[in-house]
Order: structure tokens, then sequence, then C-alpha cells
């Protein structure tokens, strides 16, 4: 998955809604970026710490993705955010995942989000339960996936 394309399985998601970018880096570092915009901003036209939230909870789930075997899919099981400053309308945000356990049950991601000027916005504890695909949707989504750049 790149920054520049969307994966099909990704329209009409959250990921579109907000208008997240995710990628692995050159150098194996998950990253993704999200406006600063109307879908992100609360009322008073602040980051919504519940968008930093959905960011780094989608950016965790697809580096897991990729770090599970074929036969396994990460679901989210625990979150907890602290919101250090304000991120402001109009600008965008980039969070970078970093893994704390990879284990073959339970992968646990820190998950940094930082403004344009690399300031530390929130910091994100992401918990994944690895567990069987029983529904087959791995392949649904590999199957749909077509920027494998």
């Amino acid at each position: 998955m790149s920054g520049e394309k969307m994966s099909p399985h990704l329209k009409s998601t959250m990921v579109e809604a907000l208008g997240i970018k995710m990628f692995k880096d050159e150098n194996g570092v998950y990253k993704a970026t999200m406006p600063v915009d109307h879908r992100t901003c609360q009322i008073f036209g602040l980051l919504n710490g519940g968008a930093s939230i959905a960011l780094a909870e989608n950016l965790a789930g697809f580096a897991s993705f990729e770090l599970c075997d074929s036969d396994m899919i990460p679901v989210g099981s625990c979150v907890s955010a602290n919101h250090v400053a304000p991120g402001f309308f109009n600008s965008e945000v980039h969070a970078v995942a970093t893994p704390v356990k990879i284990g073959k049950t339970i992968h646990i991601w820190n998950v940094d989000v930082f403004n344009e000027k690399e300031q530390l916005l929130s910091t994100i504890r992401m918990t994944n339960l690895i567990i069987k695909d029983t529904h087959k949707l791995r392949e649904a989504i590999t199957n749909a996936s077509v920027d494998k750049d």
C-alpha cells in the first residue's frame, strides 16, 4: 500500500473518510498522514482527539496486518491516548508506529502523532489481538489490493 494510492478495500472506510494515507517507508517504518480539516477537527478548529486515535488505530492495524501469518488477522483490543498539544485547522499531521511487542497472539504499538513542525501532539498505545482468519477476510483484502509499490 502506498501513500499515493488507496487500495480498493479501503474505499468507503474510515481511512478514506478521514483522508488517511498509510505506508511503510524505505526503512520499513510504518507511517501515515492525515489532514487537519473539516473531517478531523472539533468545533473550535482543533484536531479532534478521536481523529488522532482513529489514525493510530488504523496505522497499527495496517502494520499488524502486514506482520501476521497468512491465516491470521489483527483486531484492536485496547487503545490508550495522551494528547499533549493541539493540531490546528488547515494543516497535516503524520504518525509513526513503533512496535513495542510483536508476538504470535498480540501486537502492541506505540503511535506518535506529530504536526508539520515535528512537535508531538499525541502518543497512543494500541494493542491488537492476532486471531484466526475464520471468515477469509485476508483473502478478500489481498485479492482487492492493487497498489503493490
